[in-house]
C-alpha cells in the first residue's frame, strides 16, 4: 500500500501537526490543542474524527487515560520520509560549525572526533562515530627509535596523517646507526603500499639483506604487525551520552541503566554503525526498527563519511524516537559535507 493511497491531504496535514507539536512538548496532544494552536480551517470534532482514523490506521496511539494522542513508530516513519520540514540552520550556526571543523586539523581521527563532539553539542543528542577503517589507507613511513637500552619505540604513519605506534622490548641495546638501517629497510619495503596488502620478506631474508641481529628484527617486525592491526580496527568515538538524561523519555532509572549499558558494549554499537556502511545518504532508524529490544525507544540516525567512493567510516546521532528530526537532518547533513571536504584537503595536503 502506497502512503498517499492511504493518507488524504488533511490526515497527513493532521499527523504532521501532532508530530511537530508533541517533538516541541513531549506532551500527548488533543483535537483541541491542534485546533487553537494551529489554522487547519476545519472543526475540533472534525479534527478529533480525523485523529480517530489515524490511530486506527496506527500512525498515532493513545497512552494510558489522556485525551490526546502520541506518534507511534510508523507515524515517525511517515513523518520522516513525507512530511518533515528541513530546519534550515542559521547563519550563526553554520559559522559556529565551520569555525569548530575547519581548524586547519592535520589528521582525519582528530578531525572525526572533532565533528561528533560537534554534532551532540549542537543537536543535544548522543553521537556515536567509528574512526576510519584504513586497511586500505597507504602506508607513509616507519621509524624504529630508541626509547632506553631494552626499549624500542615503532612509529607508523599512514596517508591522513594517522600515526600509529608500538613500544617493544629487545634484548640489547641497539645503536643508532642499527636503528636507522632498520628504519630505512622497513620504509622502503612499506612506503606507498595500500595496508592491507602489507607483507614482510622471512625473518631470515631481513637478516641477510641488513646484517642486523634476528633478536632485533623479530621484536620490531611482531610490533609493527601489532601497528597494522591497531590501524585495521576502527575505533568508537562516543561524545554527549548524558545528554539523554535530558529527556523525558529517559527519566527512568532501570530504562536508563539498560541504555547504558548496551552503548558501553562496544562490540554491539561497532555492528551497529558498521551495517551503516552499506547504506547510502542519510538513515533513520526509528524504535522498532532497531533490532536491539533496548533501543526500542530510540532513534539512530547515520551516516558515512567518505572520500571519493572510499567509505572511511560512519557516524550517527542517537536519541529519544521524538527527535527533532528537521534538526538533526540538517545538523549532520552539513557536518558530513564539512568532513569529507576536510579529508580531502588532509590528503591533498600530504
Amino acid at each position: 500500500m502506497l502512503w498517499n493511497e492511504e493518507l488524504s491531504e488533511r490526515k497527513m496535514q493532521i499527523l504532521k501537526t501532532l508530530i511537530d507539536d508533541y517533538i516541541k512538548t513531549a506532551q500527548p496532544v488533543g483535537s483541541r490543542t491542534i485546533s487553537r494552536k494551529h489554522d487547519l480551517c476545519v472543526s475540533s470534532a472534525t479534527i478529533r474524527n480525523e485523529m480517530a482514523d489515524l490511530e486506527d490506521m496506527g500512525y498515532i496511539s493513545q497512552p494510558h487515560t489522556s485525551a490526546g494522542r502520541i506518534p507511534s513508530d510508523k507515524g515517525y516513519r511517515f513523518y520522516v520520509d513525507n512530511l518533515m520540514q528541513v530546519h534550515e540552520l542559521h547563519h550563526d550556526e553554520i559559522l559556529k560549525i565551520k569555525d569548530a571543523i575547519e581548524l586547519k586539523i592535520n589528521e582525519i581521527n582528530t578531525l572525526v572526533r572533532r565533528a561528533s563532539d560537534i554534532v551532540s553539542t549542537f543537536t543535544g543528542y548522543a553521537s556515536i562515530a567509528l574512526s576510519p577503517n584504513l586497511n586500505k589507507a597507504v602506508m607513509k613511513s616507519v621509524q624504529v627509535l630508541s626509547i632506553d637500552e631494552k626499549r624500542v619505540l615503532i612509529v607508523a604513519v599512514t596517508s591522513g596523517g594517522v600515526v600509529y605506534n608500538q613500544i617493544v622490548r629487545v634484548g640489547f641495546e641497539p645503536d643508532q646507526e642499527t636503528l636507522v638501517i632498520m628504519s630505512n629497510y622497513l620504509h622502503e619495503k612499506v612506503n606507498g603500499l595500500i595496508i592491507e596488502r602489507i607483507k614482510f620478506p622471512h625473518i631470515d631474508e631481513i637478516q641477510k639483506e641488513t646484517g642486523i641481529p634476528i633478536k632485533l628484527i623479530v621484536p620490531v617486525i611482531e610490533g609493527l604487525k601489532q601497528c597494522l592491526q591497531d590501524i585495521d580496527d576502527s575505533a568508537l568515538i562516543m561524545n554527549g551520552i548524558t545528554n539523554l538524561l535530558n529527556h523525558p523519555e529517559f527519566s527512568e532509572l532501570p530504562k536508563v541503566k539498560e541504555l547504558f549499558d548496551l552503548l558501553n558494549d562496544q562490540y554491539v554499537i561497532k555492528q551497529l554503525l558498521n551495517s551503516a556502511m552499506s547504506k547510502q545518504g542519510l538513515n533513520f532508524q526509528i524504535g522498532s526498527e532497531n533490532e536491539n529490544e533496548i533501543m526500542r525507544d530510540c532513534t539512530l540516525v547515520t551516516t558515512v563519511y567518505s572520500v571519493g567512493d572510499t567509505e572511511l567510516g560512519t557516524f550517527g546521532i542517537l536519541g529519544p524516537t521524538r527527535m527533532s528530526y528537521s534538526r538533526v537532518f540538517s545538523t549532520i547533513s552539513y557536518i558530513s559535507k564539512l568532513i569529507d571536504n576536510e579529508i580531502l584537503r588532509i590528503l591533498r595536503d600530504e
